[in-house]
């Protein structure tokens, strides 16, 4: 049995790992502890913290004397390497803080690095603000996001409103007859006094030429030939059945044609007369330098 026992041991030491070589890596914000095996290490890791010091305990993991180092640092004062029976071995680092540990081993399992940092513990009256505001915050950015679109949408009601009533405006003064029409004053083709409920009918149209030609049209009890296109002219007014048909019609317009030529003419002359003017009174720029 004691010889069974002795085996045991002795695989169990033969298959564990030992260490060679520890490096200590001073930080300002933290101090590393690397611990390099001669062999990948397979053991398990256990920690333990106390008021002043963090044991870490690492099983299957041999070594043959003790340690003790002081660390110039205000994260880790002091490091120890205790070994203990049965391939154990115990890391203790000592501190006035409280310290965050974490051990990680490389990835070929050669190595082991003990990181220590300070924990950092918000305080009371920091913990409290950040939960009294986090209530408050989002309730008040979602009452400033809803006003805003209520007032965009009021303001887009109101235009869409604006719009409509201009509109509405617009129309009306279409419908309606002139101002001088409606405050009695006299105009030139309809007379007030037949009213404003009654429409225009077309009777009859000719052409003079590519831009004017005369209408008869009734408006009530009296016709209108109006010669119409690059000038409206009003030429004369019937009643009481003066023009009834196309013949008519034709009388009618034979005996104004004269008329419509010698003012076609004029306005041909006017305008010859304005172009001739305006190119008398034209000088090149190069003639004036």
């Amino acid at each position: 049995m004691r010889l069974f026992v002795a085996l045991l041991v002795l695989v169990s030491w033969v298959n564990a790992s030992n260490l060679l070589t520890y490096n200590v890596y001073e930080r300002s914000d933290r101090v590393d502890v690397m611990l390099s095996f001669d062999a990948p290490h397979e053991g398990s890791i256990s920690q333990k913290n106390d008021a002043t010091s963090i044991t870490l305990t690492i099983n299957d993991l041999g070594y043959d004397k003790m340690i003790e180092k002081s660390i110039n640092s205000n994260i880790i004062q002091e490091l120890t390497i205790i070994p203990e029976k049965n391939n154990t071995l115990k890391v203790v680092l000592k501190s006035d803080k409280k310290v965050s540990v974490v051990a990680s081993k490389t990835v070929d399992g050669f190595g082991l690095r003990i990181r220590s940092s300070v924990m950092q513990a918000p305080t009371q009256s920091s913990s409290e603000t950040v939960s009294s505001s986090l209530p408050t915050a989002p309730s008040s950015s979602v009452d400033l996001i809803d006003m805003r679109y209520i007032i965009v949408i009021a303001i887009l009601l109101f235009l869409v409103i604006v719009m409509f009533w201009i509109k509405k405006r617009l129309a009306i003064q279409t419908i309606k007859p002139s101002n001088a029409a409606q405050k009695g004053g006299k105009s030139w083709l309809f007379n007030p006094k037949t009213g404003t409920q009654q429409e225009v009918t077309l009777l009859h149209k000719k052409q003079i030429d590519n831009q004017n030609s005369v209408v008869l049209f009734e408006y009530g009890t009296i016709k209108y030939l109006v010669m119409t296109g690059n000038s409206n002219v009003l030429l004369e007014k019937f009643q009481n059945g003066e023009v009834k048909d196309d013949t008519d019609f034709e009388k009618v317009f034979e005996e104004n044609r004269r008329r419509l030529d010698d003012y076609l003419k004029l306005q041909d002359n006017k305008l010859s007369t304005y172009k001739n003017k305006a190119s008398a009174d034209y000088t090149p720029i190069d003639e004036l330098r």
